[in-house]
């Protein structure tokens, strides 16, 4: 289950990056689990069930495989037999990484749910509008990742209310409202939202990371980001804005045959990807300005004392004139000046003596 405290929940995302190859899959789990990714996640789908047999690839595809075949004959090579998930799921569960999967239909539900006992499962960006699989989801079994790309507002609540089989939220004049606080408590240990951009690779002006920030406010939700941007700056910046969770496509190597492959991490940059954020984590802090525990030693240091700014006889009233600090901070206050001002002096001070009041 994914825990939401505050450390970021990493999603390596294998995706079809195995190129359908259970040994290449096996060995993503190796890697991602030594460079310090909370969990791992495949893709079950069927191409026969998926697209049609003479869908055209998207543009993206065709650049990153330099292939223009149909998508049916590109999925096809990257399915991965059933009998194998079960494979990458016992593995998982021996290396003490989780295990999660997306689904795109009805049948692929039902598979992660009945037979693979998969408790996690993850909504794709394409599949937000699939009325027939969110409505076989049941949130009382599944923990679910609804990623949000190429989607608005108005679907993502419908989404959410079609898989709740209940009317969570409405969406009037531009503006998300609770319908029920009840059942809004109980699905927000149910559901992460994922802000998400498809494209592979996203460009920089397209992140529209506030997105994360926005949707957190809104929809009072944990909201996570799926990141489809080269390198490792949009998830940190996701991350500030308050993302739960961060989902980056993993490969072997970039340099692999595949539509996902350009556009992912490669073991050293994802565990730079990682360490970077907690590093962020480390210092992020609980947000409460006070004191730190290793700023006490330097208090006396840095800060300053009321001392005489010159000779300073008994009797003789202090005044702006006459008074003055400088460090160490081992005596009065310099903020308490005011007070002091036109009271008499009990002794008398010669320059740079610390002011006292007994």
């Amino acid at each position: 289950m994914i825990m939401i405290n505050n450390k970021t929940f990493i999603i390596a995302e294998a995706g079809v990056n195995h190129n359908g190859n259970i040994a290449r899959a096996i060995k993503m789990i190796d890697i991602c689990k030594k460079i310090g990714a909370d969990a791992i996640k495949f893709q079950h789908f069927k191409a026969d069930q998926l697209v049609k047999k003479n869908a055209k690839k998207a543009p993206y595809q065709i650049k990153n495989t330099k292939n223009k075949e149909t998508q049916y004959k590109m999925l096809k090579k990257l399915e991965l037999k059933e009998k194998q998930y079960f494979i990458l799921k016992n593995y998982c569960k021996k290396k003490n990484i989780n295990f999660i999967s997306s689904a795109f239909d009805e049948d692929s539900v039902s598979f992660l749910n009945n037979q693979l006992k998969e408790k996690i499962i993850k909504v794709p960006s394409g599949e937000i509008t699939n009325f027939f699989l969110l409505k076989k989801l049941d949130i009382k079994k599944n923990f679910i990742l609804l990623s949000t790309g190429m989607s608005n507002y108005k679907e993502i609540v419908d989404a959410i209310n079609l898989i709740c089989k209940k009317k969570i939220f409405s969406f009037t004049k531009g503006k998300i409202n609770i319908v029920s606080k009840k059942n809004h408590r109980i699905i927000k240990k149910r559901i992460i939202i994922l802000h998400c951009v498809t494209d592979y690779p996203v460009i920089d002006k397209y992140a529209n990371l506030l997105c994360v920030k926005n949707m957190i406010n809104d929809f009072k939700l944990n909201v996570g980001y799926s990141d489809h941007t080269l390198g490792i700056t949009a998830p940190l910046a996701a991350v500030v804005y308050g993302a739960k969770v961060i989902e980056k496509h993993f490969t072997l190597n970039n340099l692999l045959p595949g539509p996902d492959h350009l556009a992912s991490l490669n073991p050293d940059n994802f565990k730079k990807m990682i360490n970077t954020i907690r590093e962020f984590e480390n210092m992020r802090g609980s947000g409460v300005k006070k004191i730190q525990v290793c700023e006490k030693k330097n208090i006396k240091i840095a800060r300053k004392s009321l001392l005489a700014k010159k000779i300073i006889k008994k009797g003789e009233k202090f005044t702006l004139e006459n008074i003055n600090c400088k460090r160490p901070g081992n005596g009065l206050n310099p903020m308490t000046a005011k007070s002091l001002l036109n009271k008499k002096a009990i002794k008398n001070y010669n320059k740079d003596d610390l002011i006292k009041l007994k």
